[in-house]
Parts: C-alpha cells; sequence; structure tokens
C-alpha cells in the first residue's frame, strides 16, 4: 500500500469515527480519546491530521460544504429550460444530501439541539444561498416567459420546500416515504402551473 494511500485511510477513519461518536453522543460529550480509540490510532495521529477535536469537526463541515459549493458552482454550466435547471440543481442537491447524510444528522443537531460548544459554522448562509439560487433560477423563468408571472420569492420557497421535505425523509431512521423521483415530479407540477 503507498504511504499516501495509507494517510488517507487513516485521515477518513478519524473522521468517520468523529462523525459517529458526534452524531450518537453529542459533539461536546465526545472526546478525543474516544475518537482515537474508534480510530485505532493514538492521540498524536489525531492532532497531526487535524490539529484537535474542533479540526476534525471543521474539516466534516467545511468538506461538505465545499461539495455544495461545487454543485451551486455547476448551475452557471447547466443549459436547458428554467425548469430543467431547478430541477437539475434540486438532485444535485439531494444526492449530496443522500451521500453526506450522517453530516447532515450532525449539522441539524447542532443546529436544532441544545448548544455543544461546536465551532460556530454559518448555516443560515448555506440555506440562502439554496433559496437565492432557486429565486434566481424562478426569474428566468419568468423572464423567458416559461413560467406564469408570480411572487418570485414565494415560487422559490415551495421549490424549496419540496426540496427540504424529501432532503429531511432521508434523515427519518425509516424508509423514506419521498424519493428524487417523486421529488422532481412535484417540482414537475408546481413549475408547469
Amino acid at each position: 500500500m503507498a504511504e499516501q494511500e495509507k494517510q488517507d485511510g487513516v485521515r477518513e477513519k478519524l473522521l468517520a469515527s468523529a462523525l459517529t461518536l458526534f452524531n450518537n453522543k453529542g459533539y461536546a460529550a465526545t472526546s478525543v480519546r474516544e475518537i482515537v480509540e474508534a480510530s485505532g490510532v493514538t492521540k498524536p495521529v489525531l492532532y497531526y491530521y487535524f490539529g484537535s477535536k474542533e479540526g476534525i469537526y471543521l474539516e466534516l463541515m467545511n468538506s461538505s460544504f465545499a461539495q455544495f459549493d461545487a454543485s451551486l458552482d455547476r448551475m452557471t454550466t447547466i443549459s436547458g429550460t428554467a425548469a430543467a435547471k431547478i430541477i437539475h440543481f434540486c438532485s444535485l442537491l439531494l444526492a449530496l444530501v443522500i451521500d453526506r447524510l450522517e453530516v447532515l444528522r450532525l449539522i441539524y443537531a447542532i443546529y436544532y439541539g441544545p448548544p455543544q460548544g461546536a465551532p460556530p459554522i454559518d448555516f443560515e448562509d448555506y440555506y440562502s444561498r439554496i433559496v437565492a439560487t432557486v429565486e434566481a433560477l424562478v426569474k428566468e423563468g419568468i423572464a423567458q416567459g416559461e413560467f406564469v408571472a408570480n411572487d418570485t420569492r414565494d415560487t422559490a420557497w415551495i421549490i424549496v420546500s419540496i426540496f427540504n421535505t424529501t432532503m429531511e425523509e432521508q434523515l427519518c431512521q425509516t424508509c423514506p416515504r419521498i424519493d428524487s423521483v417523486q421529488m422532481e415530479r412535484m417540482l414537475d407540477m408546481v413549475l408547469q402551473g
């Protein structure tokens, strides 16, 4: 095994162990000792890669939000109707959610739960960017005559609400009642008026 692969494996194991512990015990209640024990490494190894428990948390958040930023960047390269772009955008985000479901669970616990002393992350900024992106696409659709002229903010919130409901269904401990196909059908229904 190449040295880089071994290092990547150690990093991933630390991240996975920390994420599991943060979700099961809470950020504040999880100790560095527990993370390294679950990972099968020593404290100096954790400190080498992340500097601290906070460093692991920030890596979990920052890598997830980097994927989110990449999804936003991809929106500028997509051609087609505004409706197709909206559906594609929501589908991209849902795929990201499903891929990073345990990180989303942690985000919800930090955002909606009691204070845990985690380093501050501006979760509102990311959510506002989703709404702004959808609103811009709705405006584009109205300008092109694709959508009936309505309040763009209200329309954006309807679309984001469909996405949110689908996303939150993925967080349930039971089988999700709404999947990506159904989300796309609902979005299409709204966008076609």
